[in-house]
């Protein structure tokens, strides 16, 4: 009879031993998914940072050239920049939303780097179209003076 006991023993210490390593892989999986979360929000929150730095730019005044020359650089690696960013999101996109994951993660950082777009957009605009208008530099010296 002991025979039988040790075997019984052996088998529900065996079946009792991968449910609990079960357990340990379902919370290694849900760790890595809050790692991945929390990486993303990161990353978006980092490029909202960036843009809004960005966007400070667009108040300087009396820019010199080598001011102009190091602005046209920012805004080039504004530029590569987002093609990266935009090229992540897509990799990063076709492997797990098919899976059902992250996709407000990857709402929220597809509008972060919609933003960054827009701030390098805008910082290229303002200091190097609109501030060579003579329309719009009579409108800001009316505004200067109100």
């Amino acid at each position: 009879m002991t025979t039988t006991l040790d075997k019984i023993q052996k088998e529900v210490i065996k079946s009792y031993t991968k449910s609990l390593s079960r357990e340990e892989t379902i919370d290694n999986l849900l760790d890595k998914i809050n790692d991945r979360k929390r990486t993303y929000k990161e990353f978006a929150d980092g490029i909202n940072k960036l843009g809004k730095l960005v966007r400070k730019i667009t108040w300087l005044d009396d820019l010199s050239d080598s001011d102009e020359v190091m602005i046209r650089g920012l805004i080039a690696m504004g530029k590569a920049s987002d093609l990266k960013y935009r090229k992540f999101l897509a990799e990063d996109r076709r492997l797990f939303v098919p899976k059902g994951l992250f996709k407000e993660d990857f709402k929220y950082l597809r509008e972060a780097i919609e933003n960054h777009k827009e701030s390098v957009f805008e910082v290229e605009q303002i200091i190097f179209e609109f501030r060579q208008d003579e329309d719009f530099k009579e409108l800001c010296k009316v505004i200067d003076d109100f």
